[in-house]
Parts: structure tokens; sequence; C-alpha cells
């Protein structure tokens, strides 16, 4: 069950401001972001990655194999680098050649099941994998920076760092699969106490893992080449991340999956309310404020694209500028004192929200998490939950309007019969094999859409219960109204979990499925959003995180974020 105890948190924000589409596509990363869950975890409990095997050949093509040992167990990571032409190099699901296959597994990897994956991983969609396989990928090059970075290393000398951080990534993912997926792990098994358990654990760990491959991979490349051949800086590795490229289907999983919707904003919503009542210190104020200026300098100097459908990176900036004044006016007391003051975060939030855009006032949300660790401690691990729905075939139709009208109201905003709301439809593509918007009335498929239109169906069962006797079973509604099953059991399971709906029309002409796309990336620590269209977005994972070589560090502090150019003097 989902835990609903908030008893040392401030109110939470309402459902009808947070779940808006477009606040939803403001959000940005935080510490509670999965991959930085997952990295302090590694951090904490001192991994050992040790690479056991490195078959590559003059190019770069073989294999590499690294064990991980940790408090739980021991686990593979496995890459199959193989070559392929420019015009087979490409971001989409149905793309049948990747530069790079991957995998994480559990235990040690005999002979005879590695040289199973050596057959069945390059394949993907087409492989089959088993239950000591956790995760399955593949990655493509970024072809300038990886040839750049080679050819800079066997020249003796460090890549140009302004060209490495216009990209910031050596290697893209399109696609990181767990959950049963060609027959590997299901989530089941990474429940308890697995080392992995947590929700998107292993993939996060996989993607951290290609990252340092990457590193290696060109260093060897480069040593082929050149004796002399130098390896990468760590202040220049942490400059590039792991790429990834993503497209609708990360639309339907958070339709589809309301409950888990519901536990990852709720828990966001917690940290934030925690952090909000919190009595800023000056050594806070100071920190704030500091951050601030990081993330203003990295949204002027790092090589976002100028953006359309999000707020351009360097009007953000200005507003960040702004903010960082503000703070120093609300809190030039605290910090001339040096001593705490009784006036909690709420005032200034308010500010913010009063005075600034909504992409604004998201980066301060995240920003004030971040400043206190202590409020997301027991959160953390609070990011699985069961998501299974169930019909309660017993309640009444009385309950059942009840819910209506408590959770969702923002359903009726919409007429449904104009063409407009009714514009776009979903379904699931057999030639692409992913899902897919078409517009109805050009695109065939109509008639095999995906029930992604709630608010729809919402509006339909509200007219269909209204002539219903309050004391009516909804099994005997259902008795004469089957079709309608799907939506009564959606907002039965539902009830209480007011995070749980994107209140938007899903099928209306000015829908921008980018932002729901932005909201789960950012959800899994994402940034340097670049959206190709209103339907696929290019990001850069772990840009800026700690190294391999720097696990079980003492000097390691959760703050990389954001992370700016080093002095060019000192990298050479």
């Amino acid at each position: 069950m989902v835990n609903h105890a908030i008893n040392d948190c401030d109110v939470l924000r309402s459902a009808s401001e947070v779940m808006q589409i477009q606040r939803l596509g403001a959000m940005r990363s935080s510490s509670l972001s999965f991959l930085r869950i997952m990295l302090r975890k590694l951090m904490r409990e001192n991994w050992k990655i040790e690479r056991t095997a490195f078959n590559l050949d003059n190019d770069g093509y073989g294999e590499a194999l690294y064990t991980i040992t940790t408090p739980q167990g021991h686990y593979t990571f496995v890459a199959l680098s193989r070559e392929i032409s420019d015009e087979n190099r490409s971001d989409r699901v149905i793309s049948e050649k990747w530069d790079v296959t991957f995998a994480l597994c559990e235990g040690t990897i005999s002979e005879l099941k590695l040289k199973k994956m050596r057959q069945e991983l390059p394949k993907q969609e087409m492989g089959r994998g088993d239950v000591t396989d956790l995760v399955w990928s593949r990655a493509n090059k970024s072809e300038r920076v990886f040839n750049h970075v080679v050819e800079a290393l066997s020249n003796g000398e460090q890549p140009d760092l302004n060209f490495i951080y216009e990209i910031g990534y050596l290697f893209r993912t399109t696609a990181v699969y767990g959950n049963g997926k060609f027959g590997i792990a299901p989530y089941e098994k990474l429940k308890d106490n697995h080392t992995f358990s947590g929700a998107f654990q292993a993939q996060m760990f996989a993607v951290y893992m290609l990252r340092h491959f990457s590193f290696e991979m060109v260093e060897h490349i480069a040593s082929k080449r050149n004796p002399r051949a130098v390896k990468l800086q760590p202040e220049v590795k942490k400059l590039l991340g792991t790429g990834n490229a993503t497209g609708l289907g990360m639309v339907p999983f958070l339709i589809s999956h309301p409950k888990l919707l519901h536990q990852w904003i709720w828990i966001r919503e917690v940290a934030l309310a925690r952090a909000k009542q919190q009595q800023p210190s000056s050594e806070d104020c100071k920190r704030f404020i500091d951050n601030l200026k990081r993330t203003y300098s990295y949204l002027i100097n790092a090589p976002i694209p100028e953006l359309e459908l999000f707020e351009n990176p360097r009007d953000l900036a200005k507003e960040v500028k702004q903010i960082s004044k503000l703070a120093e006016q609300i809190f030039v007391r605290v910090l001339q004192a040096g001593q705490g003051t009784s006036q909690s975060w709420r005032k200034f939030v308010e500010e913010v929200q009063n005075h600034f855009s909504v992409e604004a006032q998201e980066l301060v949300n995240s920003q004030l998490i971040e400043l206190y660790p202590k409020v997301i401690e027991d959160l953390e691990s609070q990011t699985n939950v069961d998501d299974q729905i169930f019909l309660v075939p017993e309640m009444s139709i009385n309950r059942l309007q009840s819910i209506l009208k408590k959770q969702y109201g923002w359903a009726f905003q919409y007429d449904f019969n104009t063409p407009e709301a009714r514009h776009y439809f979903w379904y699931r593509s057999v030639e692409k094999e992913e899902p897919r918007i078409g517009e109805r009335g050009i695109d065939p498929g109509d008639e095999l859409a995906m029930p992604m239109n709630i608010a729809e169906q919402v509006q339909q069962l509200a007219v269909e219960i209204e002539s219903c006797h309050g004391e009516q079973s909804v099994a005997s509604f259902l008795l004469k109204k089957p079709e309608l099953r799907g939506i009564v059991r959606r907002i039965q399971s539902l009830e209480g979990l007011t995070y749980s709906e994107v209140q938007t029309n899903l099928t209306g002409a000015d829908l921008l499925p980018v932002y729901l796309l932005r909201c789960k990336l950012a959800i899994f620590g994402a940034e340097r959003f670049d959206p190709k269209s209103n339907r696929w977005v290019r990001i850069t994972l772990f840009q800026g995180a700690p190294l391999v070589e720097e696990i079980g560090s003492s000097t390691f502090t959760d703050d990389w974020f954001y992370p700016n150019l080093p002095n060019l003097e000192e990298v050479k």
C-alpha cells in the first residue's frame, strides 16, 4: 500500500496545481531522482567495480566484462562492441544494429552463458535472455565526440573541452530494458533487500557502467594508435555523461501506471513541503545562493540549444539571477548576523511563484530539496509501489460518484463534441514497435486506439451513472455497461491517490507529449533536454557525476549536478 503518512511535513501542494501538464513539463531532476539515489547508495556502500575482461581489438571491437561487488551480492556488466555502418546507426527502437549492446547480470558469467550472450544480446528485440539478466540495452556512438576524443588522446592531448561539453557524451542509449523484457528477470525479483530494489535502479546503474566503459574504450583505441597516448583526465571525464533518445513510449507508461506516477510525485512533494518549513541558517542561505549561481553559470555557458518547446536556457538564467538577488534581499539579516531565523522558506517560495515562470519555480523547488538531505532519507526507499488495479464490485454508485467529484473535477472542462478535443488518438505501431500518436480523420487505426482518453471516459461514466440509484452496486451497473469496467476500476483503485492522473486531455489538438517525456526523464535524473519535436527528446544522464575510481571516497558530496567547465589551464 502507498504510505500516506505525512505527519512531519507541511500541507502538500494540490494536485490541481502539480498535475497540470505544463508544470509537469517544467520539472527538473532533484536529489530524489533515481540516478541520484543509486549513486548515493553506490558511494555509501563502497561498491567494488573491477574489470575482469577487456578483449577489444585495435579499433575497439570485442567485449568487456566488469564484476560488481555490493553488500547484497555480486553482479557482472557485459559490453559487446561491434562494427556497424553509418547508415545503420539510428535512435529508433526498430533499429537492428548498434555500436554497443550491454547487459547487467546477477552473479559471475560462465563461458557457456557468455557464449549465449554473444549470440543473443546484439539482437536486442529479437534476442532472448534469462532470469539472471537484470537489464539489457544498446547504444550508439556520438561519432563526432568519440572520434575527436580518440584523436586527441592518441596525439598526447586532452580533447577540446568546449567541444565535448557541447554534446556531453560518447554514447547515446535508445532504450534500457528490464522487468521481463526478452525473458530477463521480472520486476518482482528486484524487491526487498536486493541491491537494485527501487524504481529503475538496475537500469540507472547499467547506464552508469556504459559511461565508464566508454572512457576505457576511447583510451584503449588511442593507446593502440600511439603507445604514448594519454588518458582522459578526471575533470574531462566528468564533463561526459551518457546520452539518451526517448520517444512517445514514455507517455503511455505514465498513464498506464498511475499508482507509480502518484508515488513518484508524492515523495517529491513531501520532500518539498518539508524543506519549505525549515528555518534557514546563514549557512543554508549561502549554500542556496551559491547553488543558484552555479546553476546560472551552467545555463548561460552550457551549449544547450535554444528551445521552442521549453523556456530558453538563457532566459531561465536571467530569472535565476533575479531569484538569487531576491534570496539575498529576503535573507540579508540572516547572512549578516550569521545566525538562523524564525522565518521559513515558505515566504521566499511564494515570492518566486508570484513573480517568475513555472520553469523557474520548479528549478527553485528542486534546489530547495537539495539543501536539506535529511528530508528525503525515508523517501528515497519509497519509489516502489504495488501498481495493481482492482475492481471493487460491492462499491455503491454513491461512493463512486463521490470519488469522481473529489478527484476528477478537472476532467469536465473539455467538450468532446468538438473535433479539437478528440484530435489525436494513441496506438501501438506494429511496424515501428512503439506507441505512436495519430490524427483522427487523417491517419488510419482509430479503431485500435489505446485507452488514453481518461477525461473522455470519466465524462462517459458520469453520464451513465447519473440516472442510477445511489445504493446500486458497481457490479450490477457493469452488468449493463461492461465497456466501462476499465475506467470504473481505475477510479476505484486511485481513490486518495491525488497525483495519479495527469490533468489534461491527452487527445486534444493542443497536446504537447514532450512535456510528459520531460517529466518522467526528470524523475530519472536527466538534464540538457533537447527536444527534436514535440514527440521525442534527447537528454544527458550522469554529466558531472562521480567516477568509478572515486567510489568510496570520503570527500564525496552529492552536489555534482549542473557541471561547469573547469579552468582550461588546469586541463592540459
